[in-house]
Formats: structure tokens, sequence, C-alpha cells
């Protein structure tokens, strides 16, 4: 169980939904709650995700069977190049 304020746990609870990794997740404004998926800092991943789930209040799920659902949106956010981290900034020039 990972609970977080931050943008990166957002864009990890993003990333779960998106690549369909198993496992239910809630978002409330900055506050993100996720069981199971993956953190997308710590995956060992050479790229940086860029998007963010555009709802300020929603959720979803993955089941095993890759059975999804999430709140309804058209497309994922894309982060602002302008805010990135060093660290970050690294990674979208690789």
């Amino acid at each position: 169980m990972n609970f977080s304020f931050s943008q990166d746990a957002k864009r990890s609870l993003t990333f779960s939904l998106d690549a369909c990794y198993t496992g239910f997740y809630f978002w409330l404004g900055n506050f993100t709650l996720r069981l199971g998926g993956v953190d997308v800092n710590k995956s060992g991943s050479q790229f940086f995700y860029p998007y963010l789930v555009p709802t300020s209040i929603g959720f979803g799920f993955v089941l095993s069977n890759y059975i999804s659902w999430h709140t309804p949106f058209d497309e994922f956010s894309q982060i602002d190049d302008t805010n990135h981290t060093e660290h970050e900034l690294k990674d979208l020039t690789v």
C-alpha cells in the first residue's frame, strides 16, 4: 500500500493504470492511494513517464485477468516540461 501527496506518486498511479498493473487506485487532488501497481521512480526504467490523470477525484482498478475500469476521462494530461527536477530532466534526455 502506498499513499502520498506528491506528483511522482500521481505519475506512478497513472502509469500503473495505463500499463494495466494489477491494483486498486484512488486519487483526490494531490492525495493518492495505490494498492498494487509500480513506482515509476524505483522501477529501474530509463524513461520519464510524462502523464497524469486529468481528473481531480477518481478511482480505478485493474484485476489479474486485465479487466480494468477507471473514472471516465478522454486522455491523460501531459506534464509541463518546465517543472521537472534535475533527475527527471536527465531521464527526458536519455
